[in-house]
Parts: structure tokens; sequence; C-alpha cells
């Protein structure tokens, strides 16, 4: 087996996350940009722009339509994994440090850092099949 190098992130890499069909690799670092590869050969699919902060964490929809990725800026975001258009952003007061997808995709499992006298927080944000659909983007927090 011959090891594959792949080159694109300019600052230290903080995640990786597969797919579920182990085809793609998604992969989040301190530059901003997390990105998208072919898992098979290394080739850069593509770049996700739109945070202003390092990238902590990243999950991919079980079918592999929608990317979320939580930021050292503040934000979660989805974006559509084809297309690389951000589809929607939450915002938080405190950096966010890890995302999750539940089983169905329907729901979005979101942990924010303490900060500036805030406590670390677990946020469950309901997810719109269209993401036009912003009624359906509710917040729940424990």
């Amino acid at each position: 087996m011959r090891p594959i190098l792949m080159k694109g992130h300019e600052r230290p890499l903080t995640f990786l996350k597969y797919n579920g069909e182990g085809d793609l690799l998604f992969s989040c670092a301190k530059d901003h940009n997390p990105t998208v590869w072919f898992a098979d050969n290394g080739e850069r699919l593509g770049t996700y722009r739109g945070h202003n902060g390092a990238v902590w964490c990243c999950d991919v929809s079980r079918d592999s339509m929608r990317l979320i990725t939580g930021s050292a800026d503040q934000t979660v975001k989805l974006w559509s994994v084809q297309s690389g258009t951000q589809l929607f952003t939450f915002n938080f007061d405190s950096p966010a440090r890890s995302v999750d997808f539940s089983v169905g995709d329907k729901l979005a499992l979101i942990t924010t850092d303490p900060f500036m006298g805030l406590t670390s927080a677990i946020h469950v944000k309901r997810i719109a099949r269209d993401p036009n659909d912003r009624k359906l983007l509710n917040f729940i927090c424990f």
C-alpha cells in the first residue's frame, strides 16, 4: 500500500471524518476552511468557505448530502456537500467545539465552550429538510 499525501490546508488539522460510504474524507483545520477529499486517491474535491475562525469539528449526514461544521468563530454552518453552498448558520455566544447529526439527520447536537463568563452548553437543533423552511429550525438548550 502506497501512502497518499494530501496537501491543501495551510494550518494544523483539527478533525477528520469519513462519510458513511467511506469514499469521501472531510478535514477541518485552523485555516478556517473545511475541505472534502476523495478517499481513494487523496484528490481535493472542494473547500467550504465561510468560517472566520478555526474549524474544530464536522459531521456529514448519512446520505452524504449535508455537512455541518463547528468553529471558533462562534458559528455552526450547514452546507450542501455537493455544491458547497452554505445552507444555514447557527450563531452562538461562544465557540462551537463539537457537532453531530442524529440518526435520521433530523437533529444536530452542538456543544459550545465556556467563554467570557458563559458556561459550556449542549444545544440540540432541529434540521429542516428544506433549508428555506426556517420555522423548523428550533433551539433547545440543556
